[in-house]
């Protein structure tokens, strides 16, 4: 391995991260390693390695004591989670390449389509709108969006999923998840609609999709989930990790949860996510837990 092997410093100290354990290591790349380690990106990126290494040991300290011939075989699935994690943080962004519109990490948008009705993005969210032909359409790459639909005598569909959202003029917001998507409804009636299923949307309710499975309608406070809107993020009775989660998103960051338990504890109250930084440090304090930040992409909480 040398130096030049790939262009990017933080790549290039993942893979010195895995090389410099194995058994075959020999003198010549150790030395390799140190002129490539003279350059001070380099080195900062190989000691950004270095933390979140650590951080992923601690809870896995026991493991590796009682399997310590698994070293190699540790640090190199440690090294794919740091690729796998560079990769996602990567992905919102490449996800709006080429959307009719996105907003970035920390962004809000507003827009007025051509067919009169109303469109907002939360952060890191992208769309593509079709409004010619008898069909309106949308599709919701990625985040949030919110819609006035104005009424001209043709269907508006958000395609989210494997489901379609179906609706002629209401107010409603769709949203994408790493597990499921969600529909809330304020206000008229929507449809929603997969291959398998379909369920009705009264004014104030929600529903959850899994795929093509849609689960059943809830009663929702439609006006404190949509607080997004205006800045505002207000929870009642929600795990720790999704409001972590969703300042972490704000931040343009990923979220490393070390705490499980932490994790799970349900938390109310409003918070500004507009000023994200300050909301995180208020919410980790009165929680009595630590965040650092890597590489300015992770926030790693423990």
């Amino acid at each position: 391995m040398t130096a030049s092997s790939t262009p990017d410093p933080q790549q290039q100290a993942l893979n010195w991260f895995t090389r410099l354990r194995a058994d075959d290591l020999d003198a010549s790349e150790r030395d390799a390693f140190a002129r490539w380690r003279e350059v001070p990106d380099n080195a900062r990126a190989y000691a950004e390695v270095e933390s979140l290494w650590r951080s992923l040991e601690l809870p896995a300290r026991r493991v590796r004591r009682a399997e310590r011939r698994r070293w190699p075989v540790l640090a190199t699935a440690a090294c794919l989670l740091l690729a796998t994690g560079i990769a996602l943080l990567q992905w919102p962004a490449l996800q709006g390449l080429g959307s009719d519109y996105a907003t970035r990490a920390g962004e809000r948008g507003a827009w007025t389509l051509a067919d009169g009705s109303q469109l907002r993005l939360d952060s890191n969210s992208a769309v593509d709108v079709t409004l010619t032909g008898d069909t309106r359409l949308l599709h919701l790459r990625q985040g949030r969006v919110f819609l006035d639909v104005r009424h001209d005598g043709r269907p508006f569909i958000v395609e989210v999923g494997d489901a379609e959202v179906r609706v002629l003029g209401t107010r409603f917001a769709v949203a994408r998840g790493e597990d499921n998507d969600e529909v809330l409804l304020q206000s008229g009636k929507v449809e929603v609609v997969s291959a398998t299923q379909r369920q009705v949307l009264a004014p104030g309710q929600r529903l959850t999709l899994h795929g093509e499975r849609i689960d059943a309608p809830q009663a929702a406070d439609a006006e404190r989930l949509l607080a997004w809107r205006d800045g505002q993020l207000r929870v009642r009775d929600v795990p720790l990790r999704e409001v972590l989660q969703r300042l972490a998103d704000y931040r343009g960051q990923h979220l490393l949860l070390l705490d499980e338990a932490a994790g799970g504890r349900l938390v109310s109250g409003s918070f500004n996510l507009d000023q994200a930084d300050s909301a995180l440090d208020a919410l980790l304090g009165s929680q009595k837990l630590r965040g650092d930040t890597l590489a300015g992409r992770w926030l790693i909480v423990r």
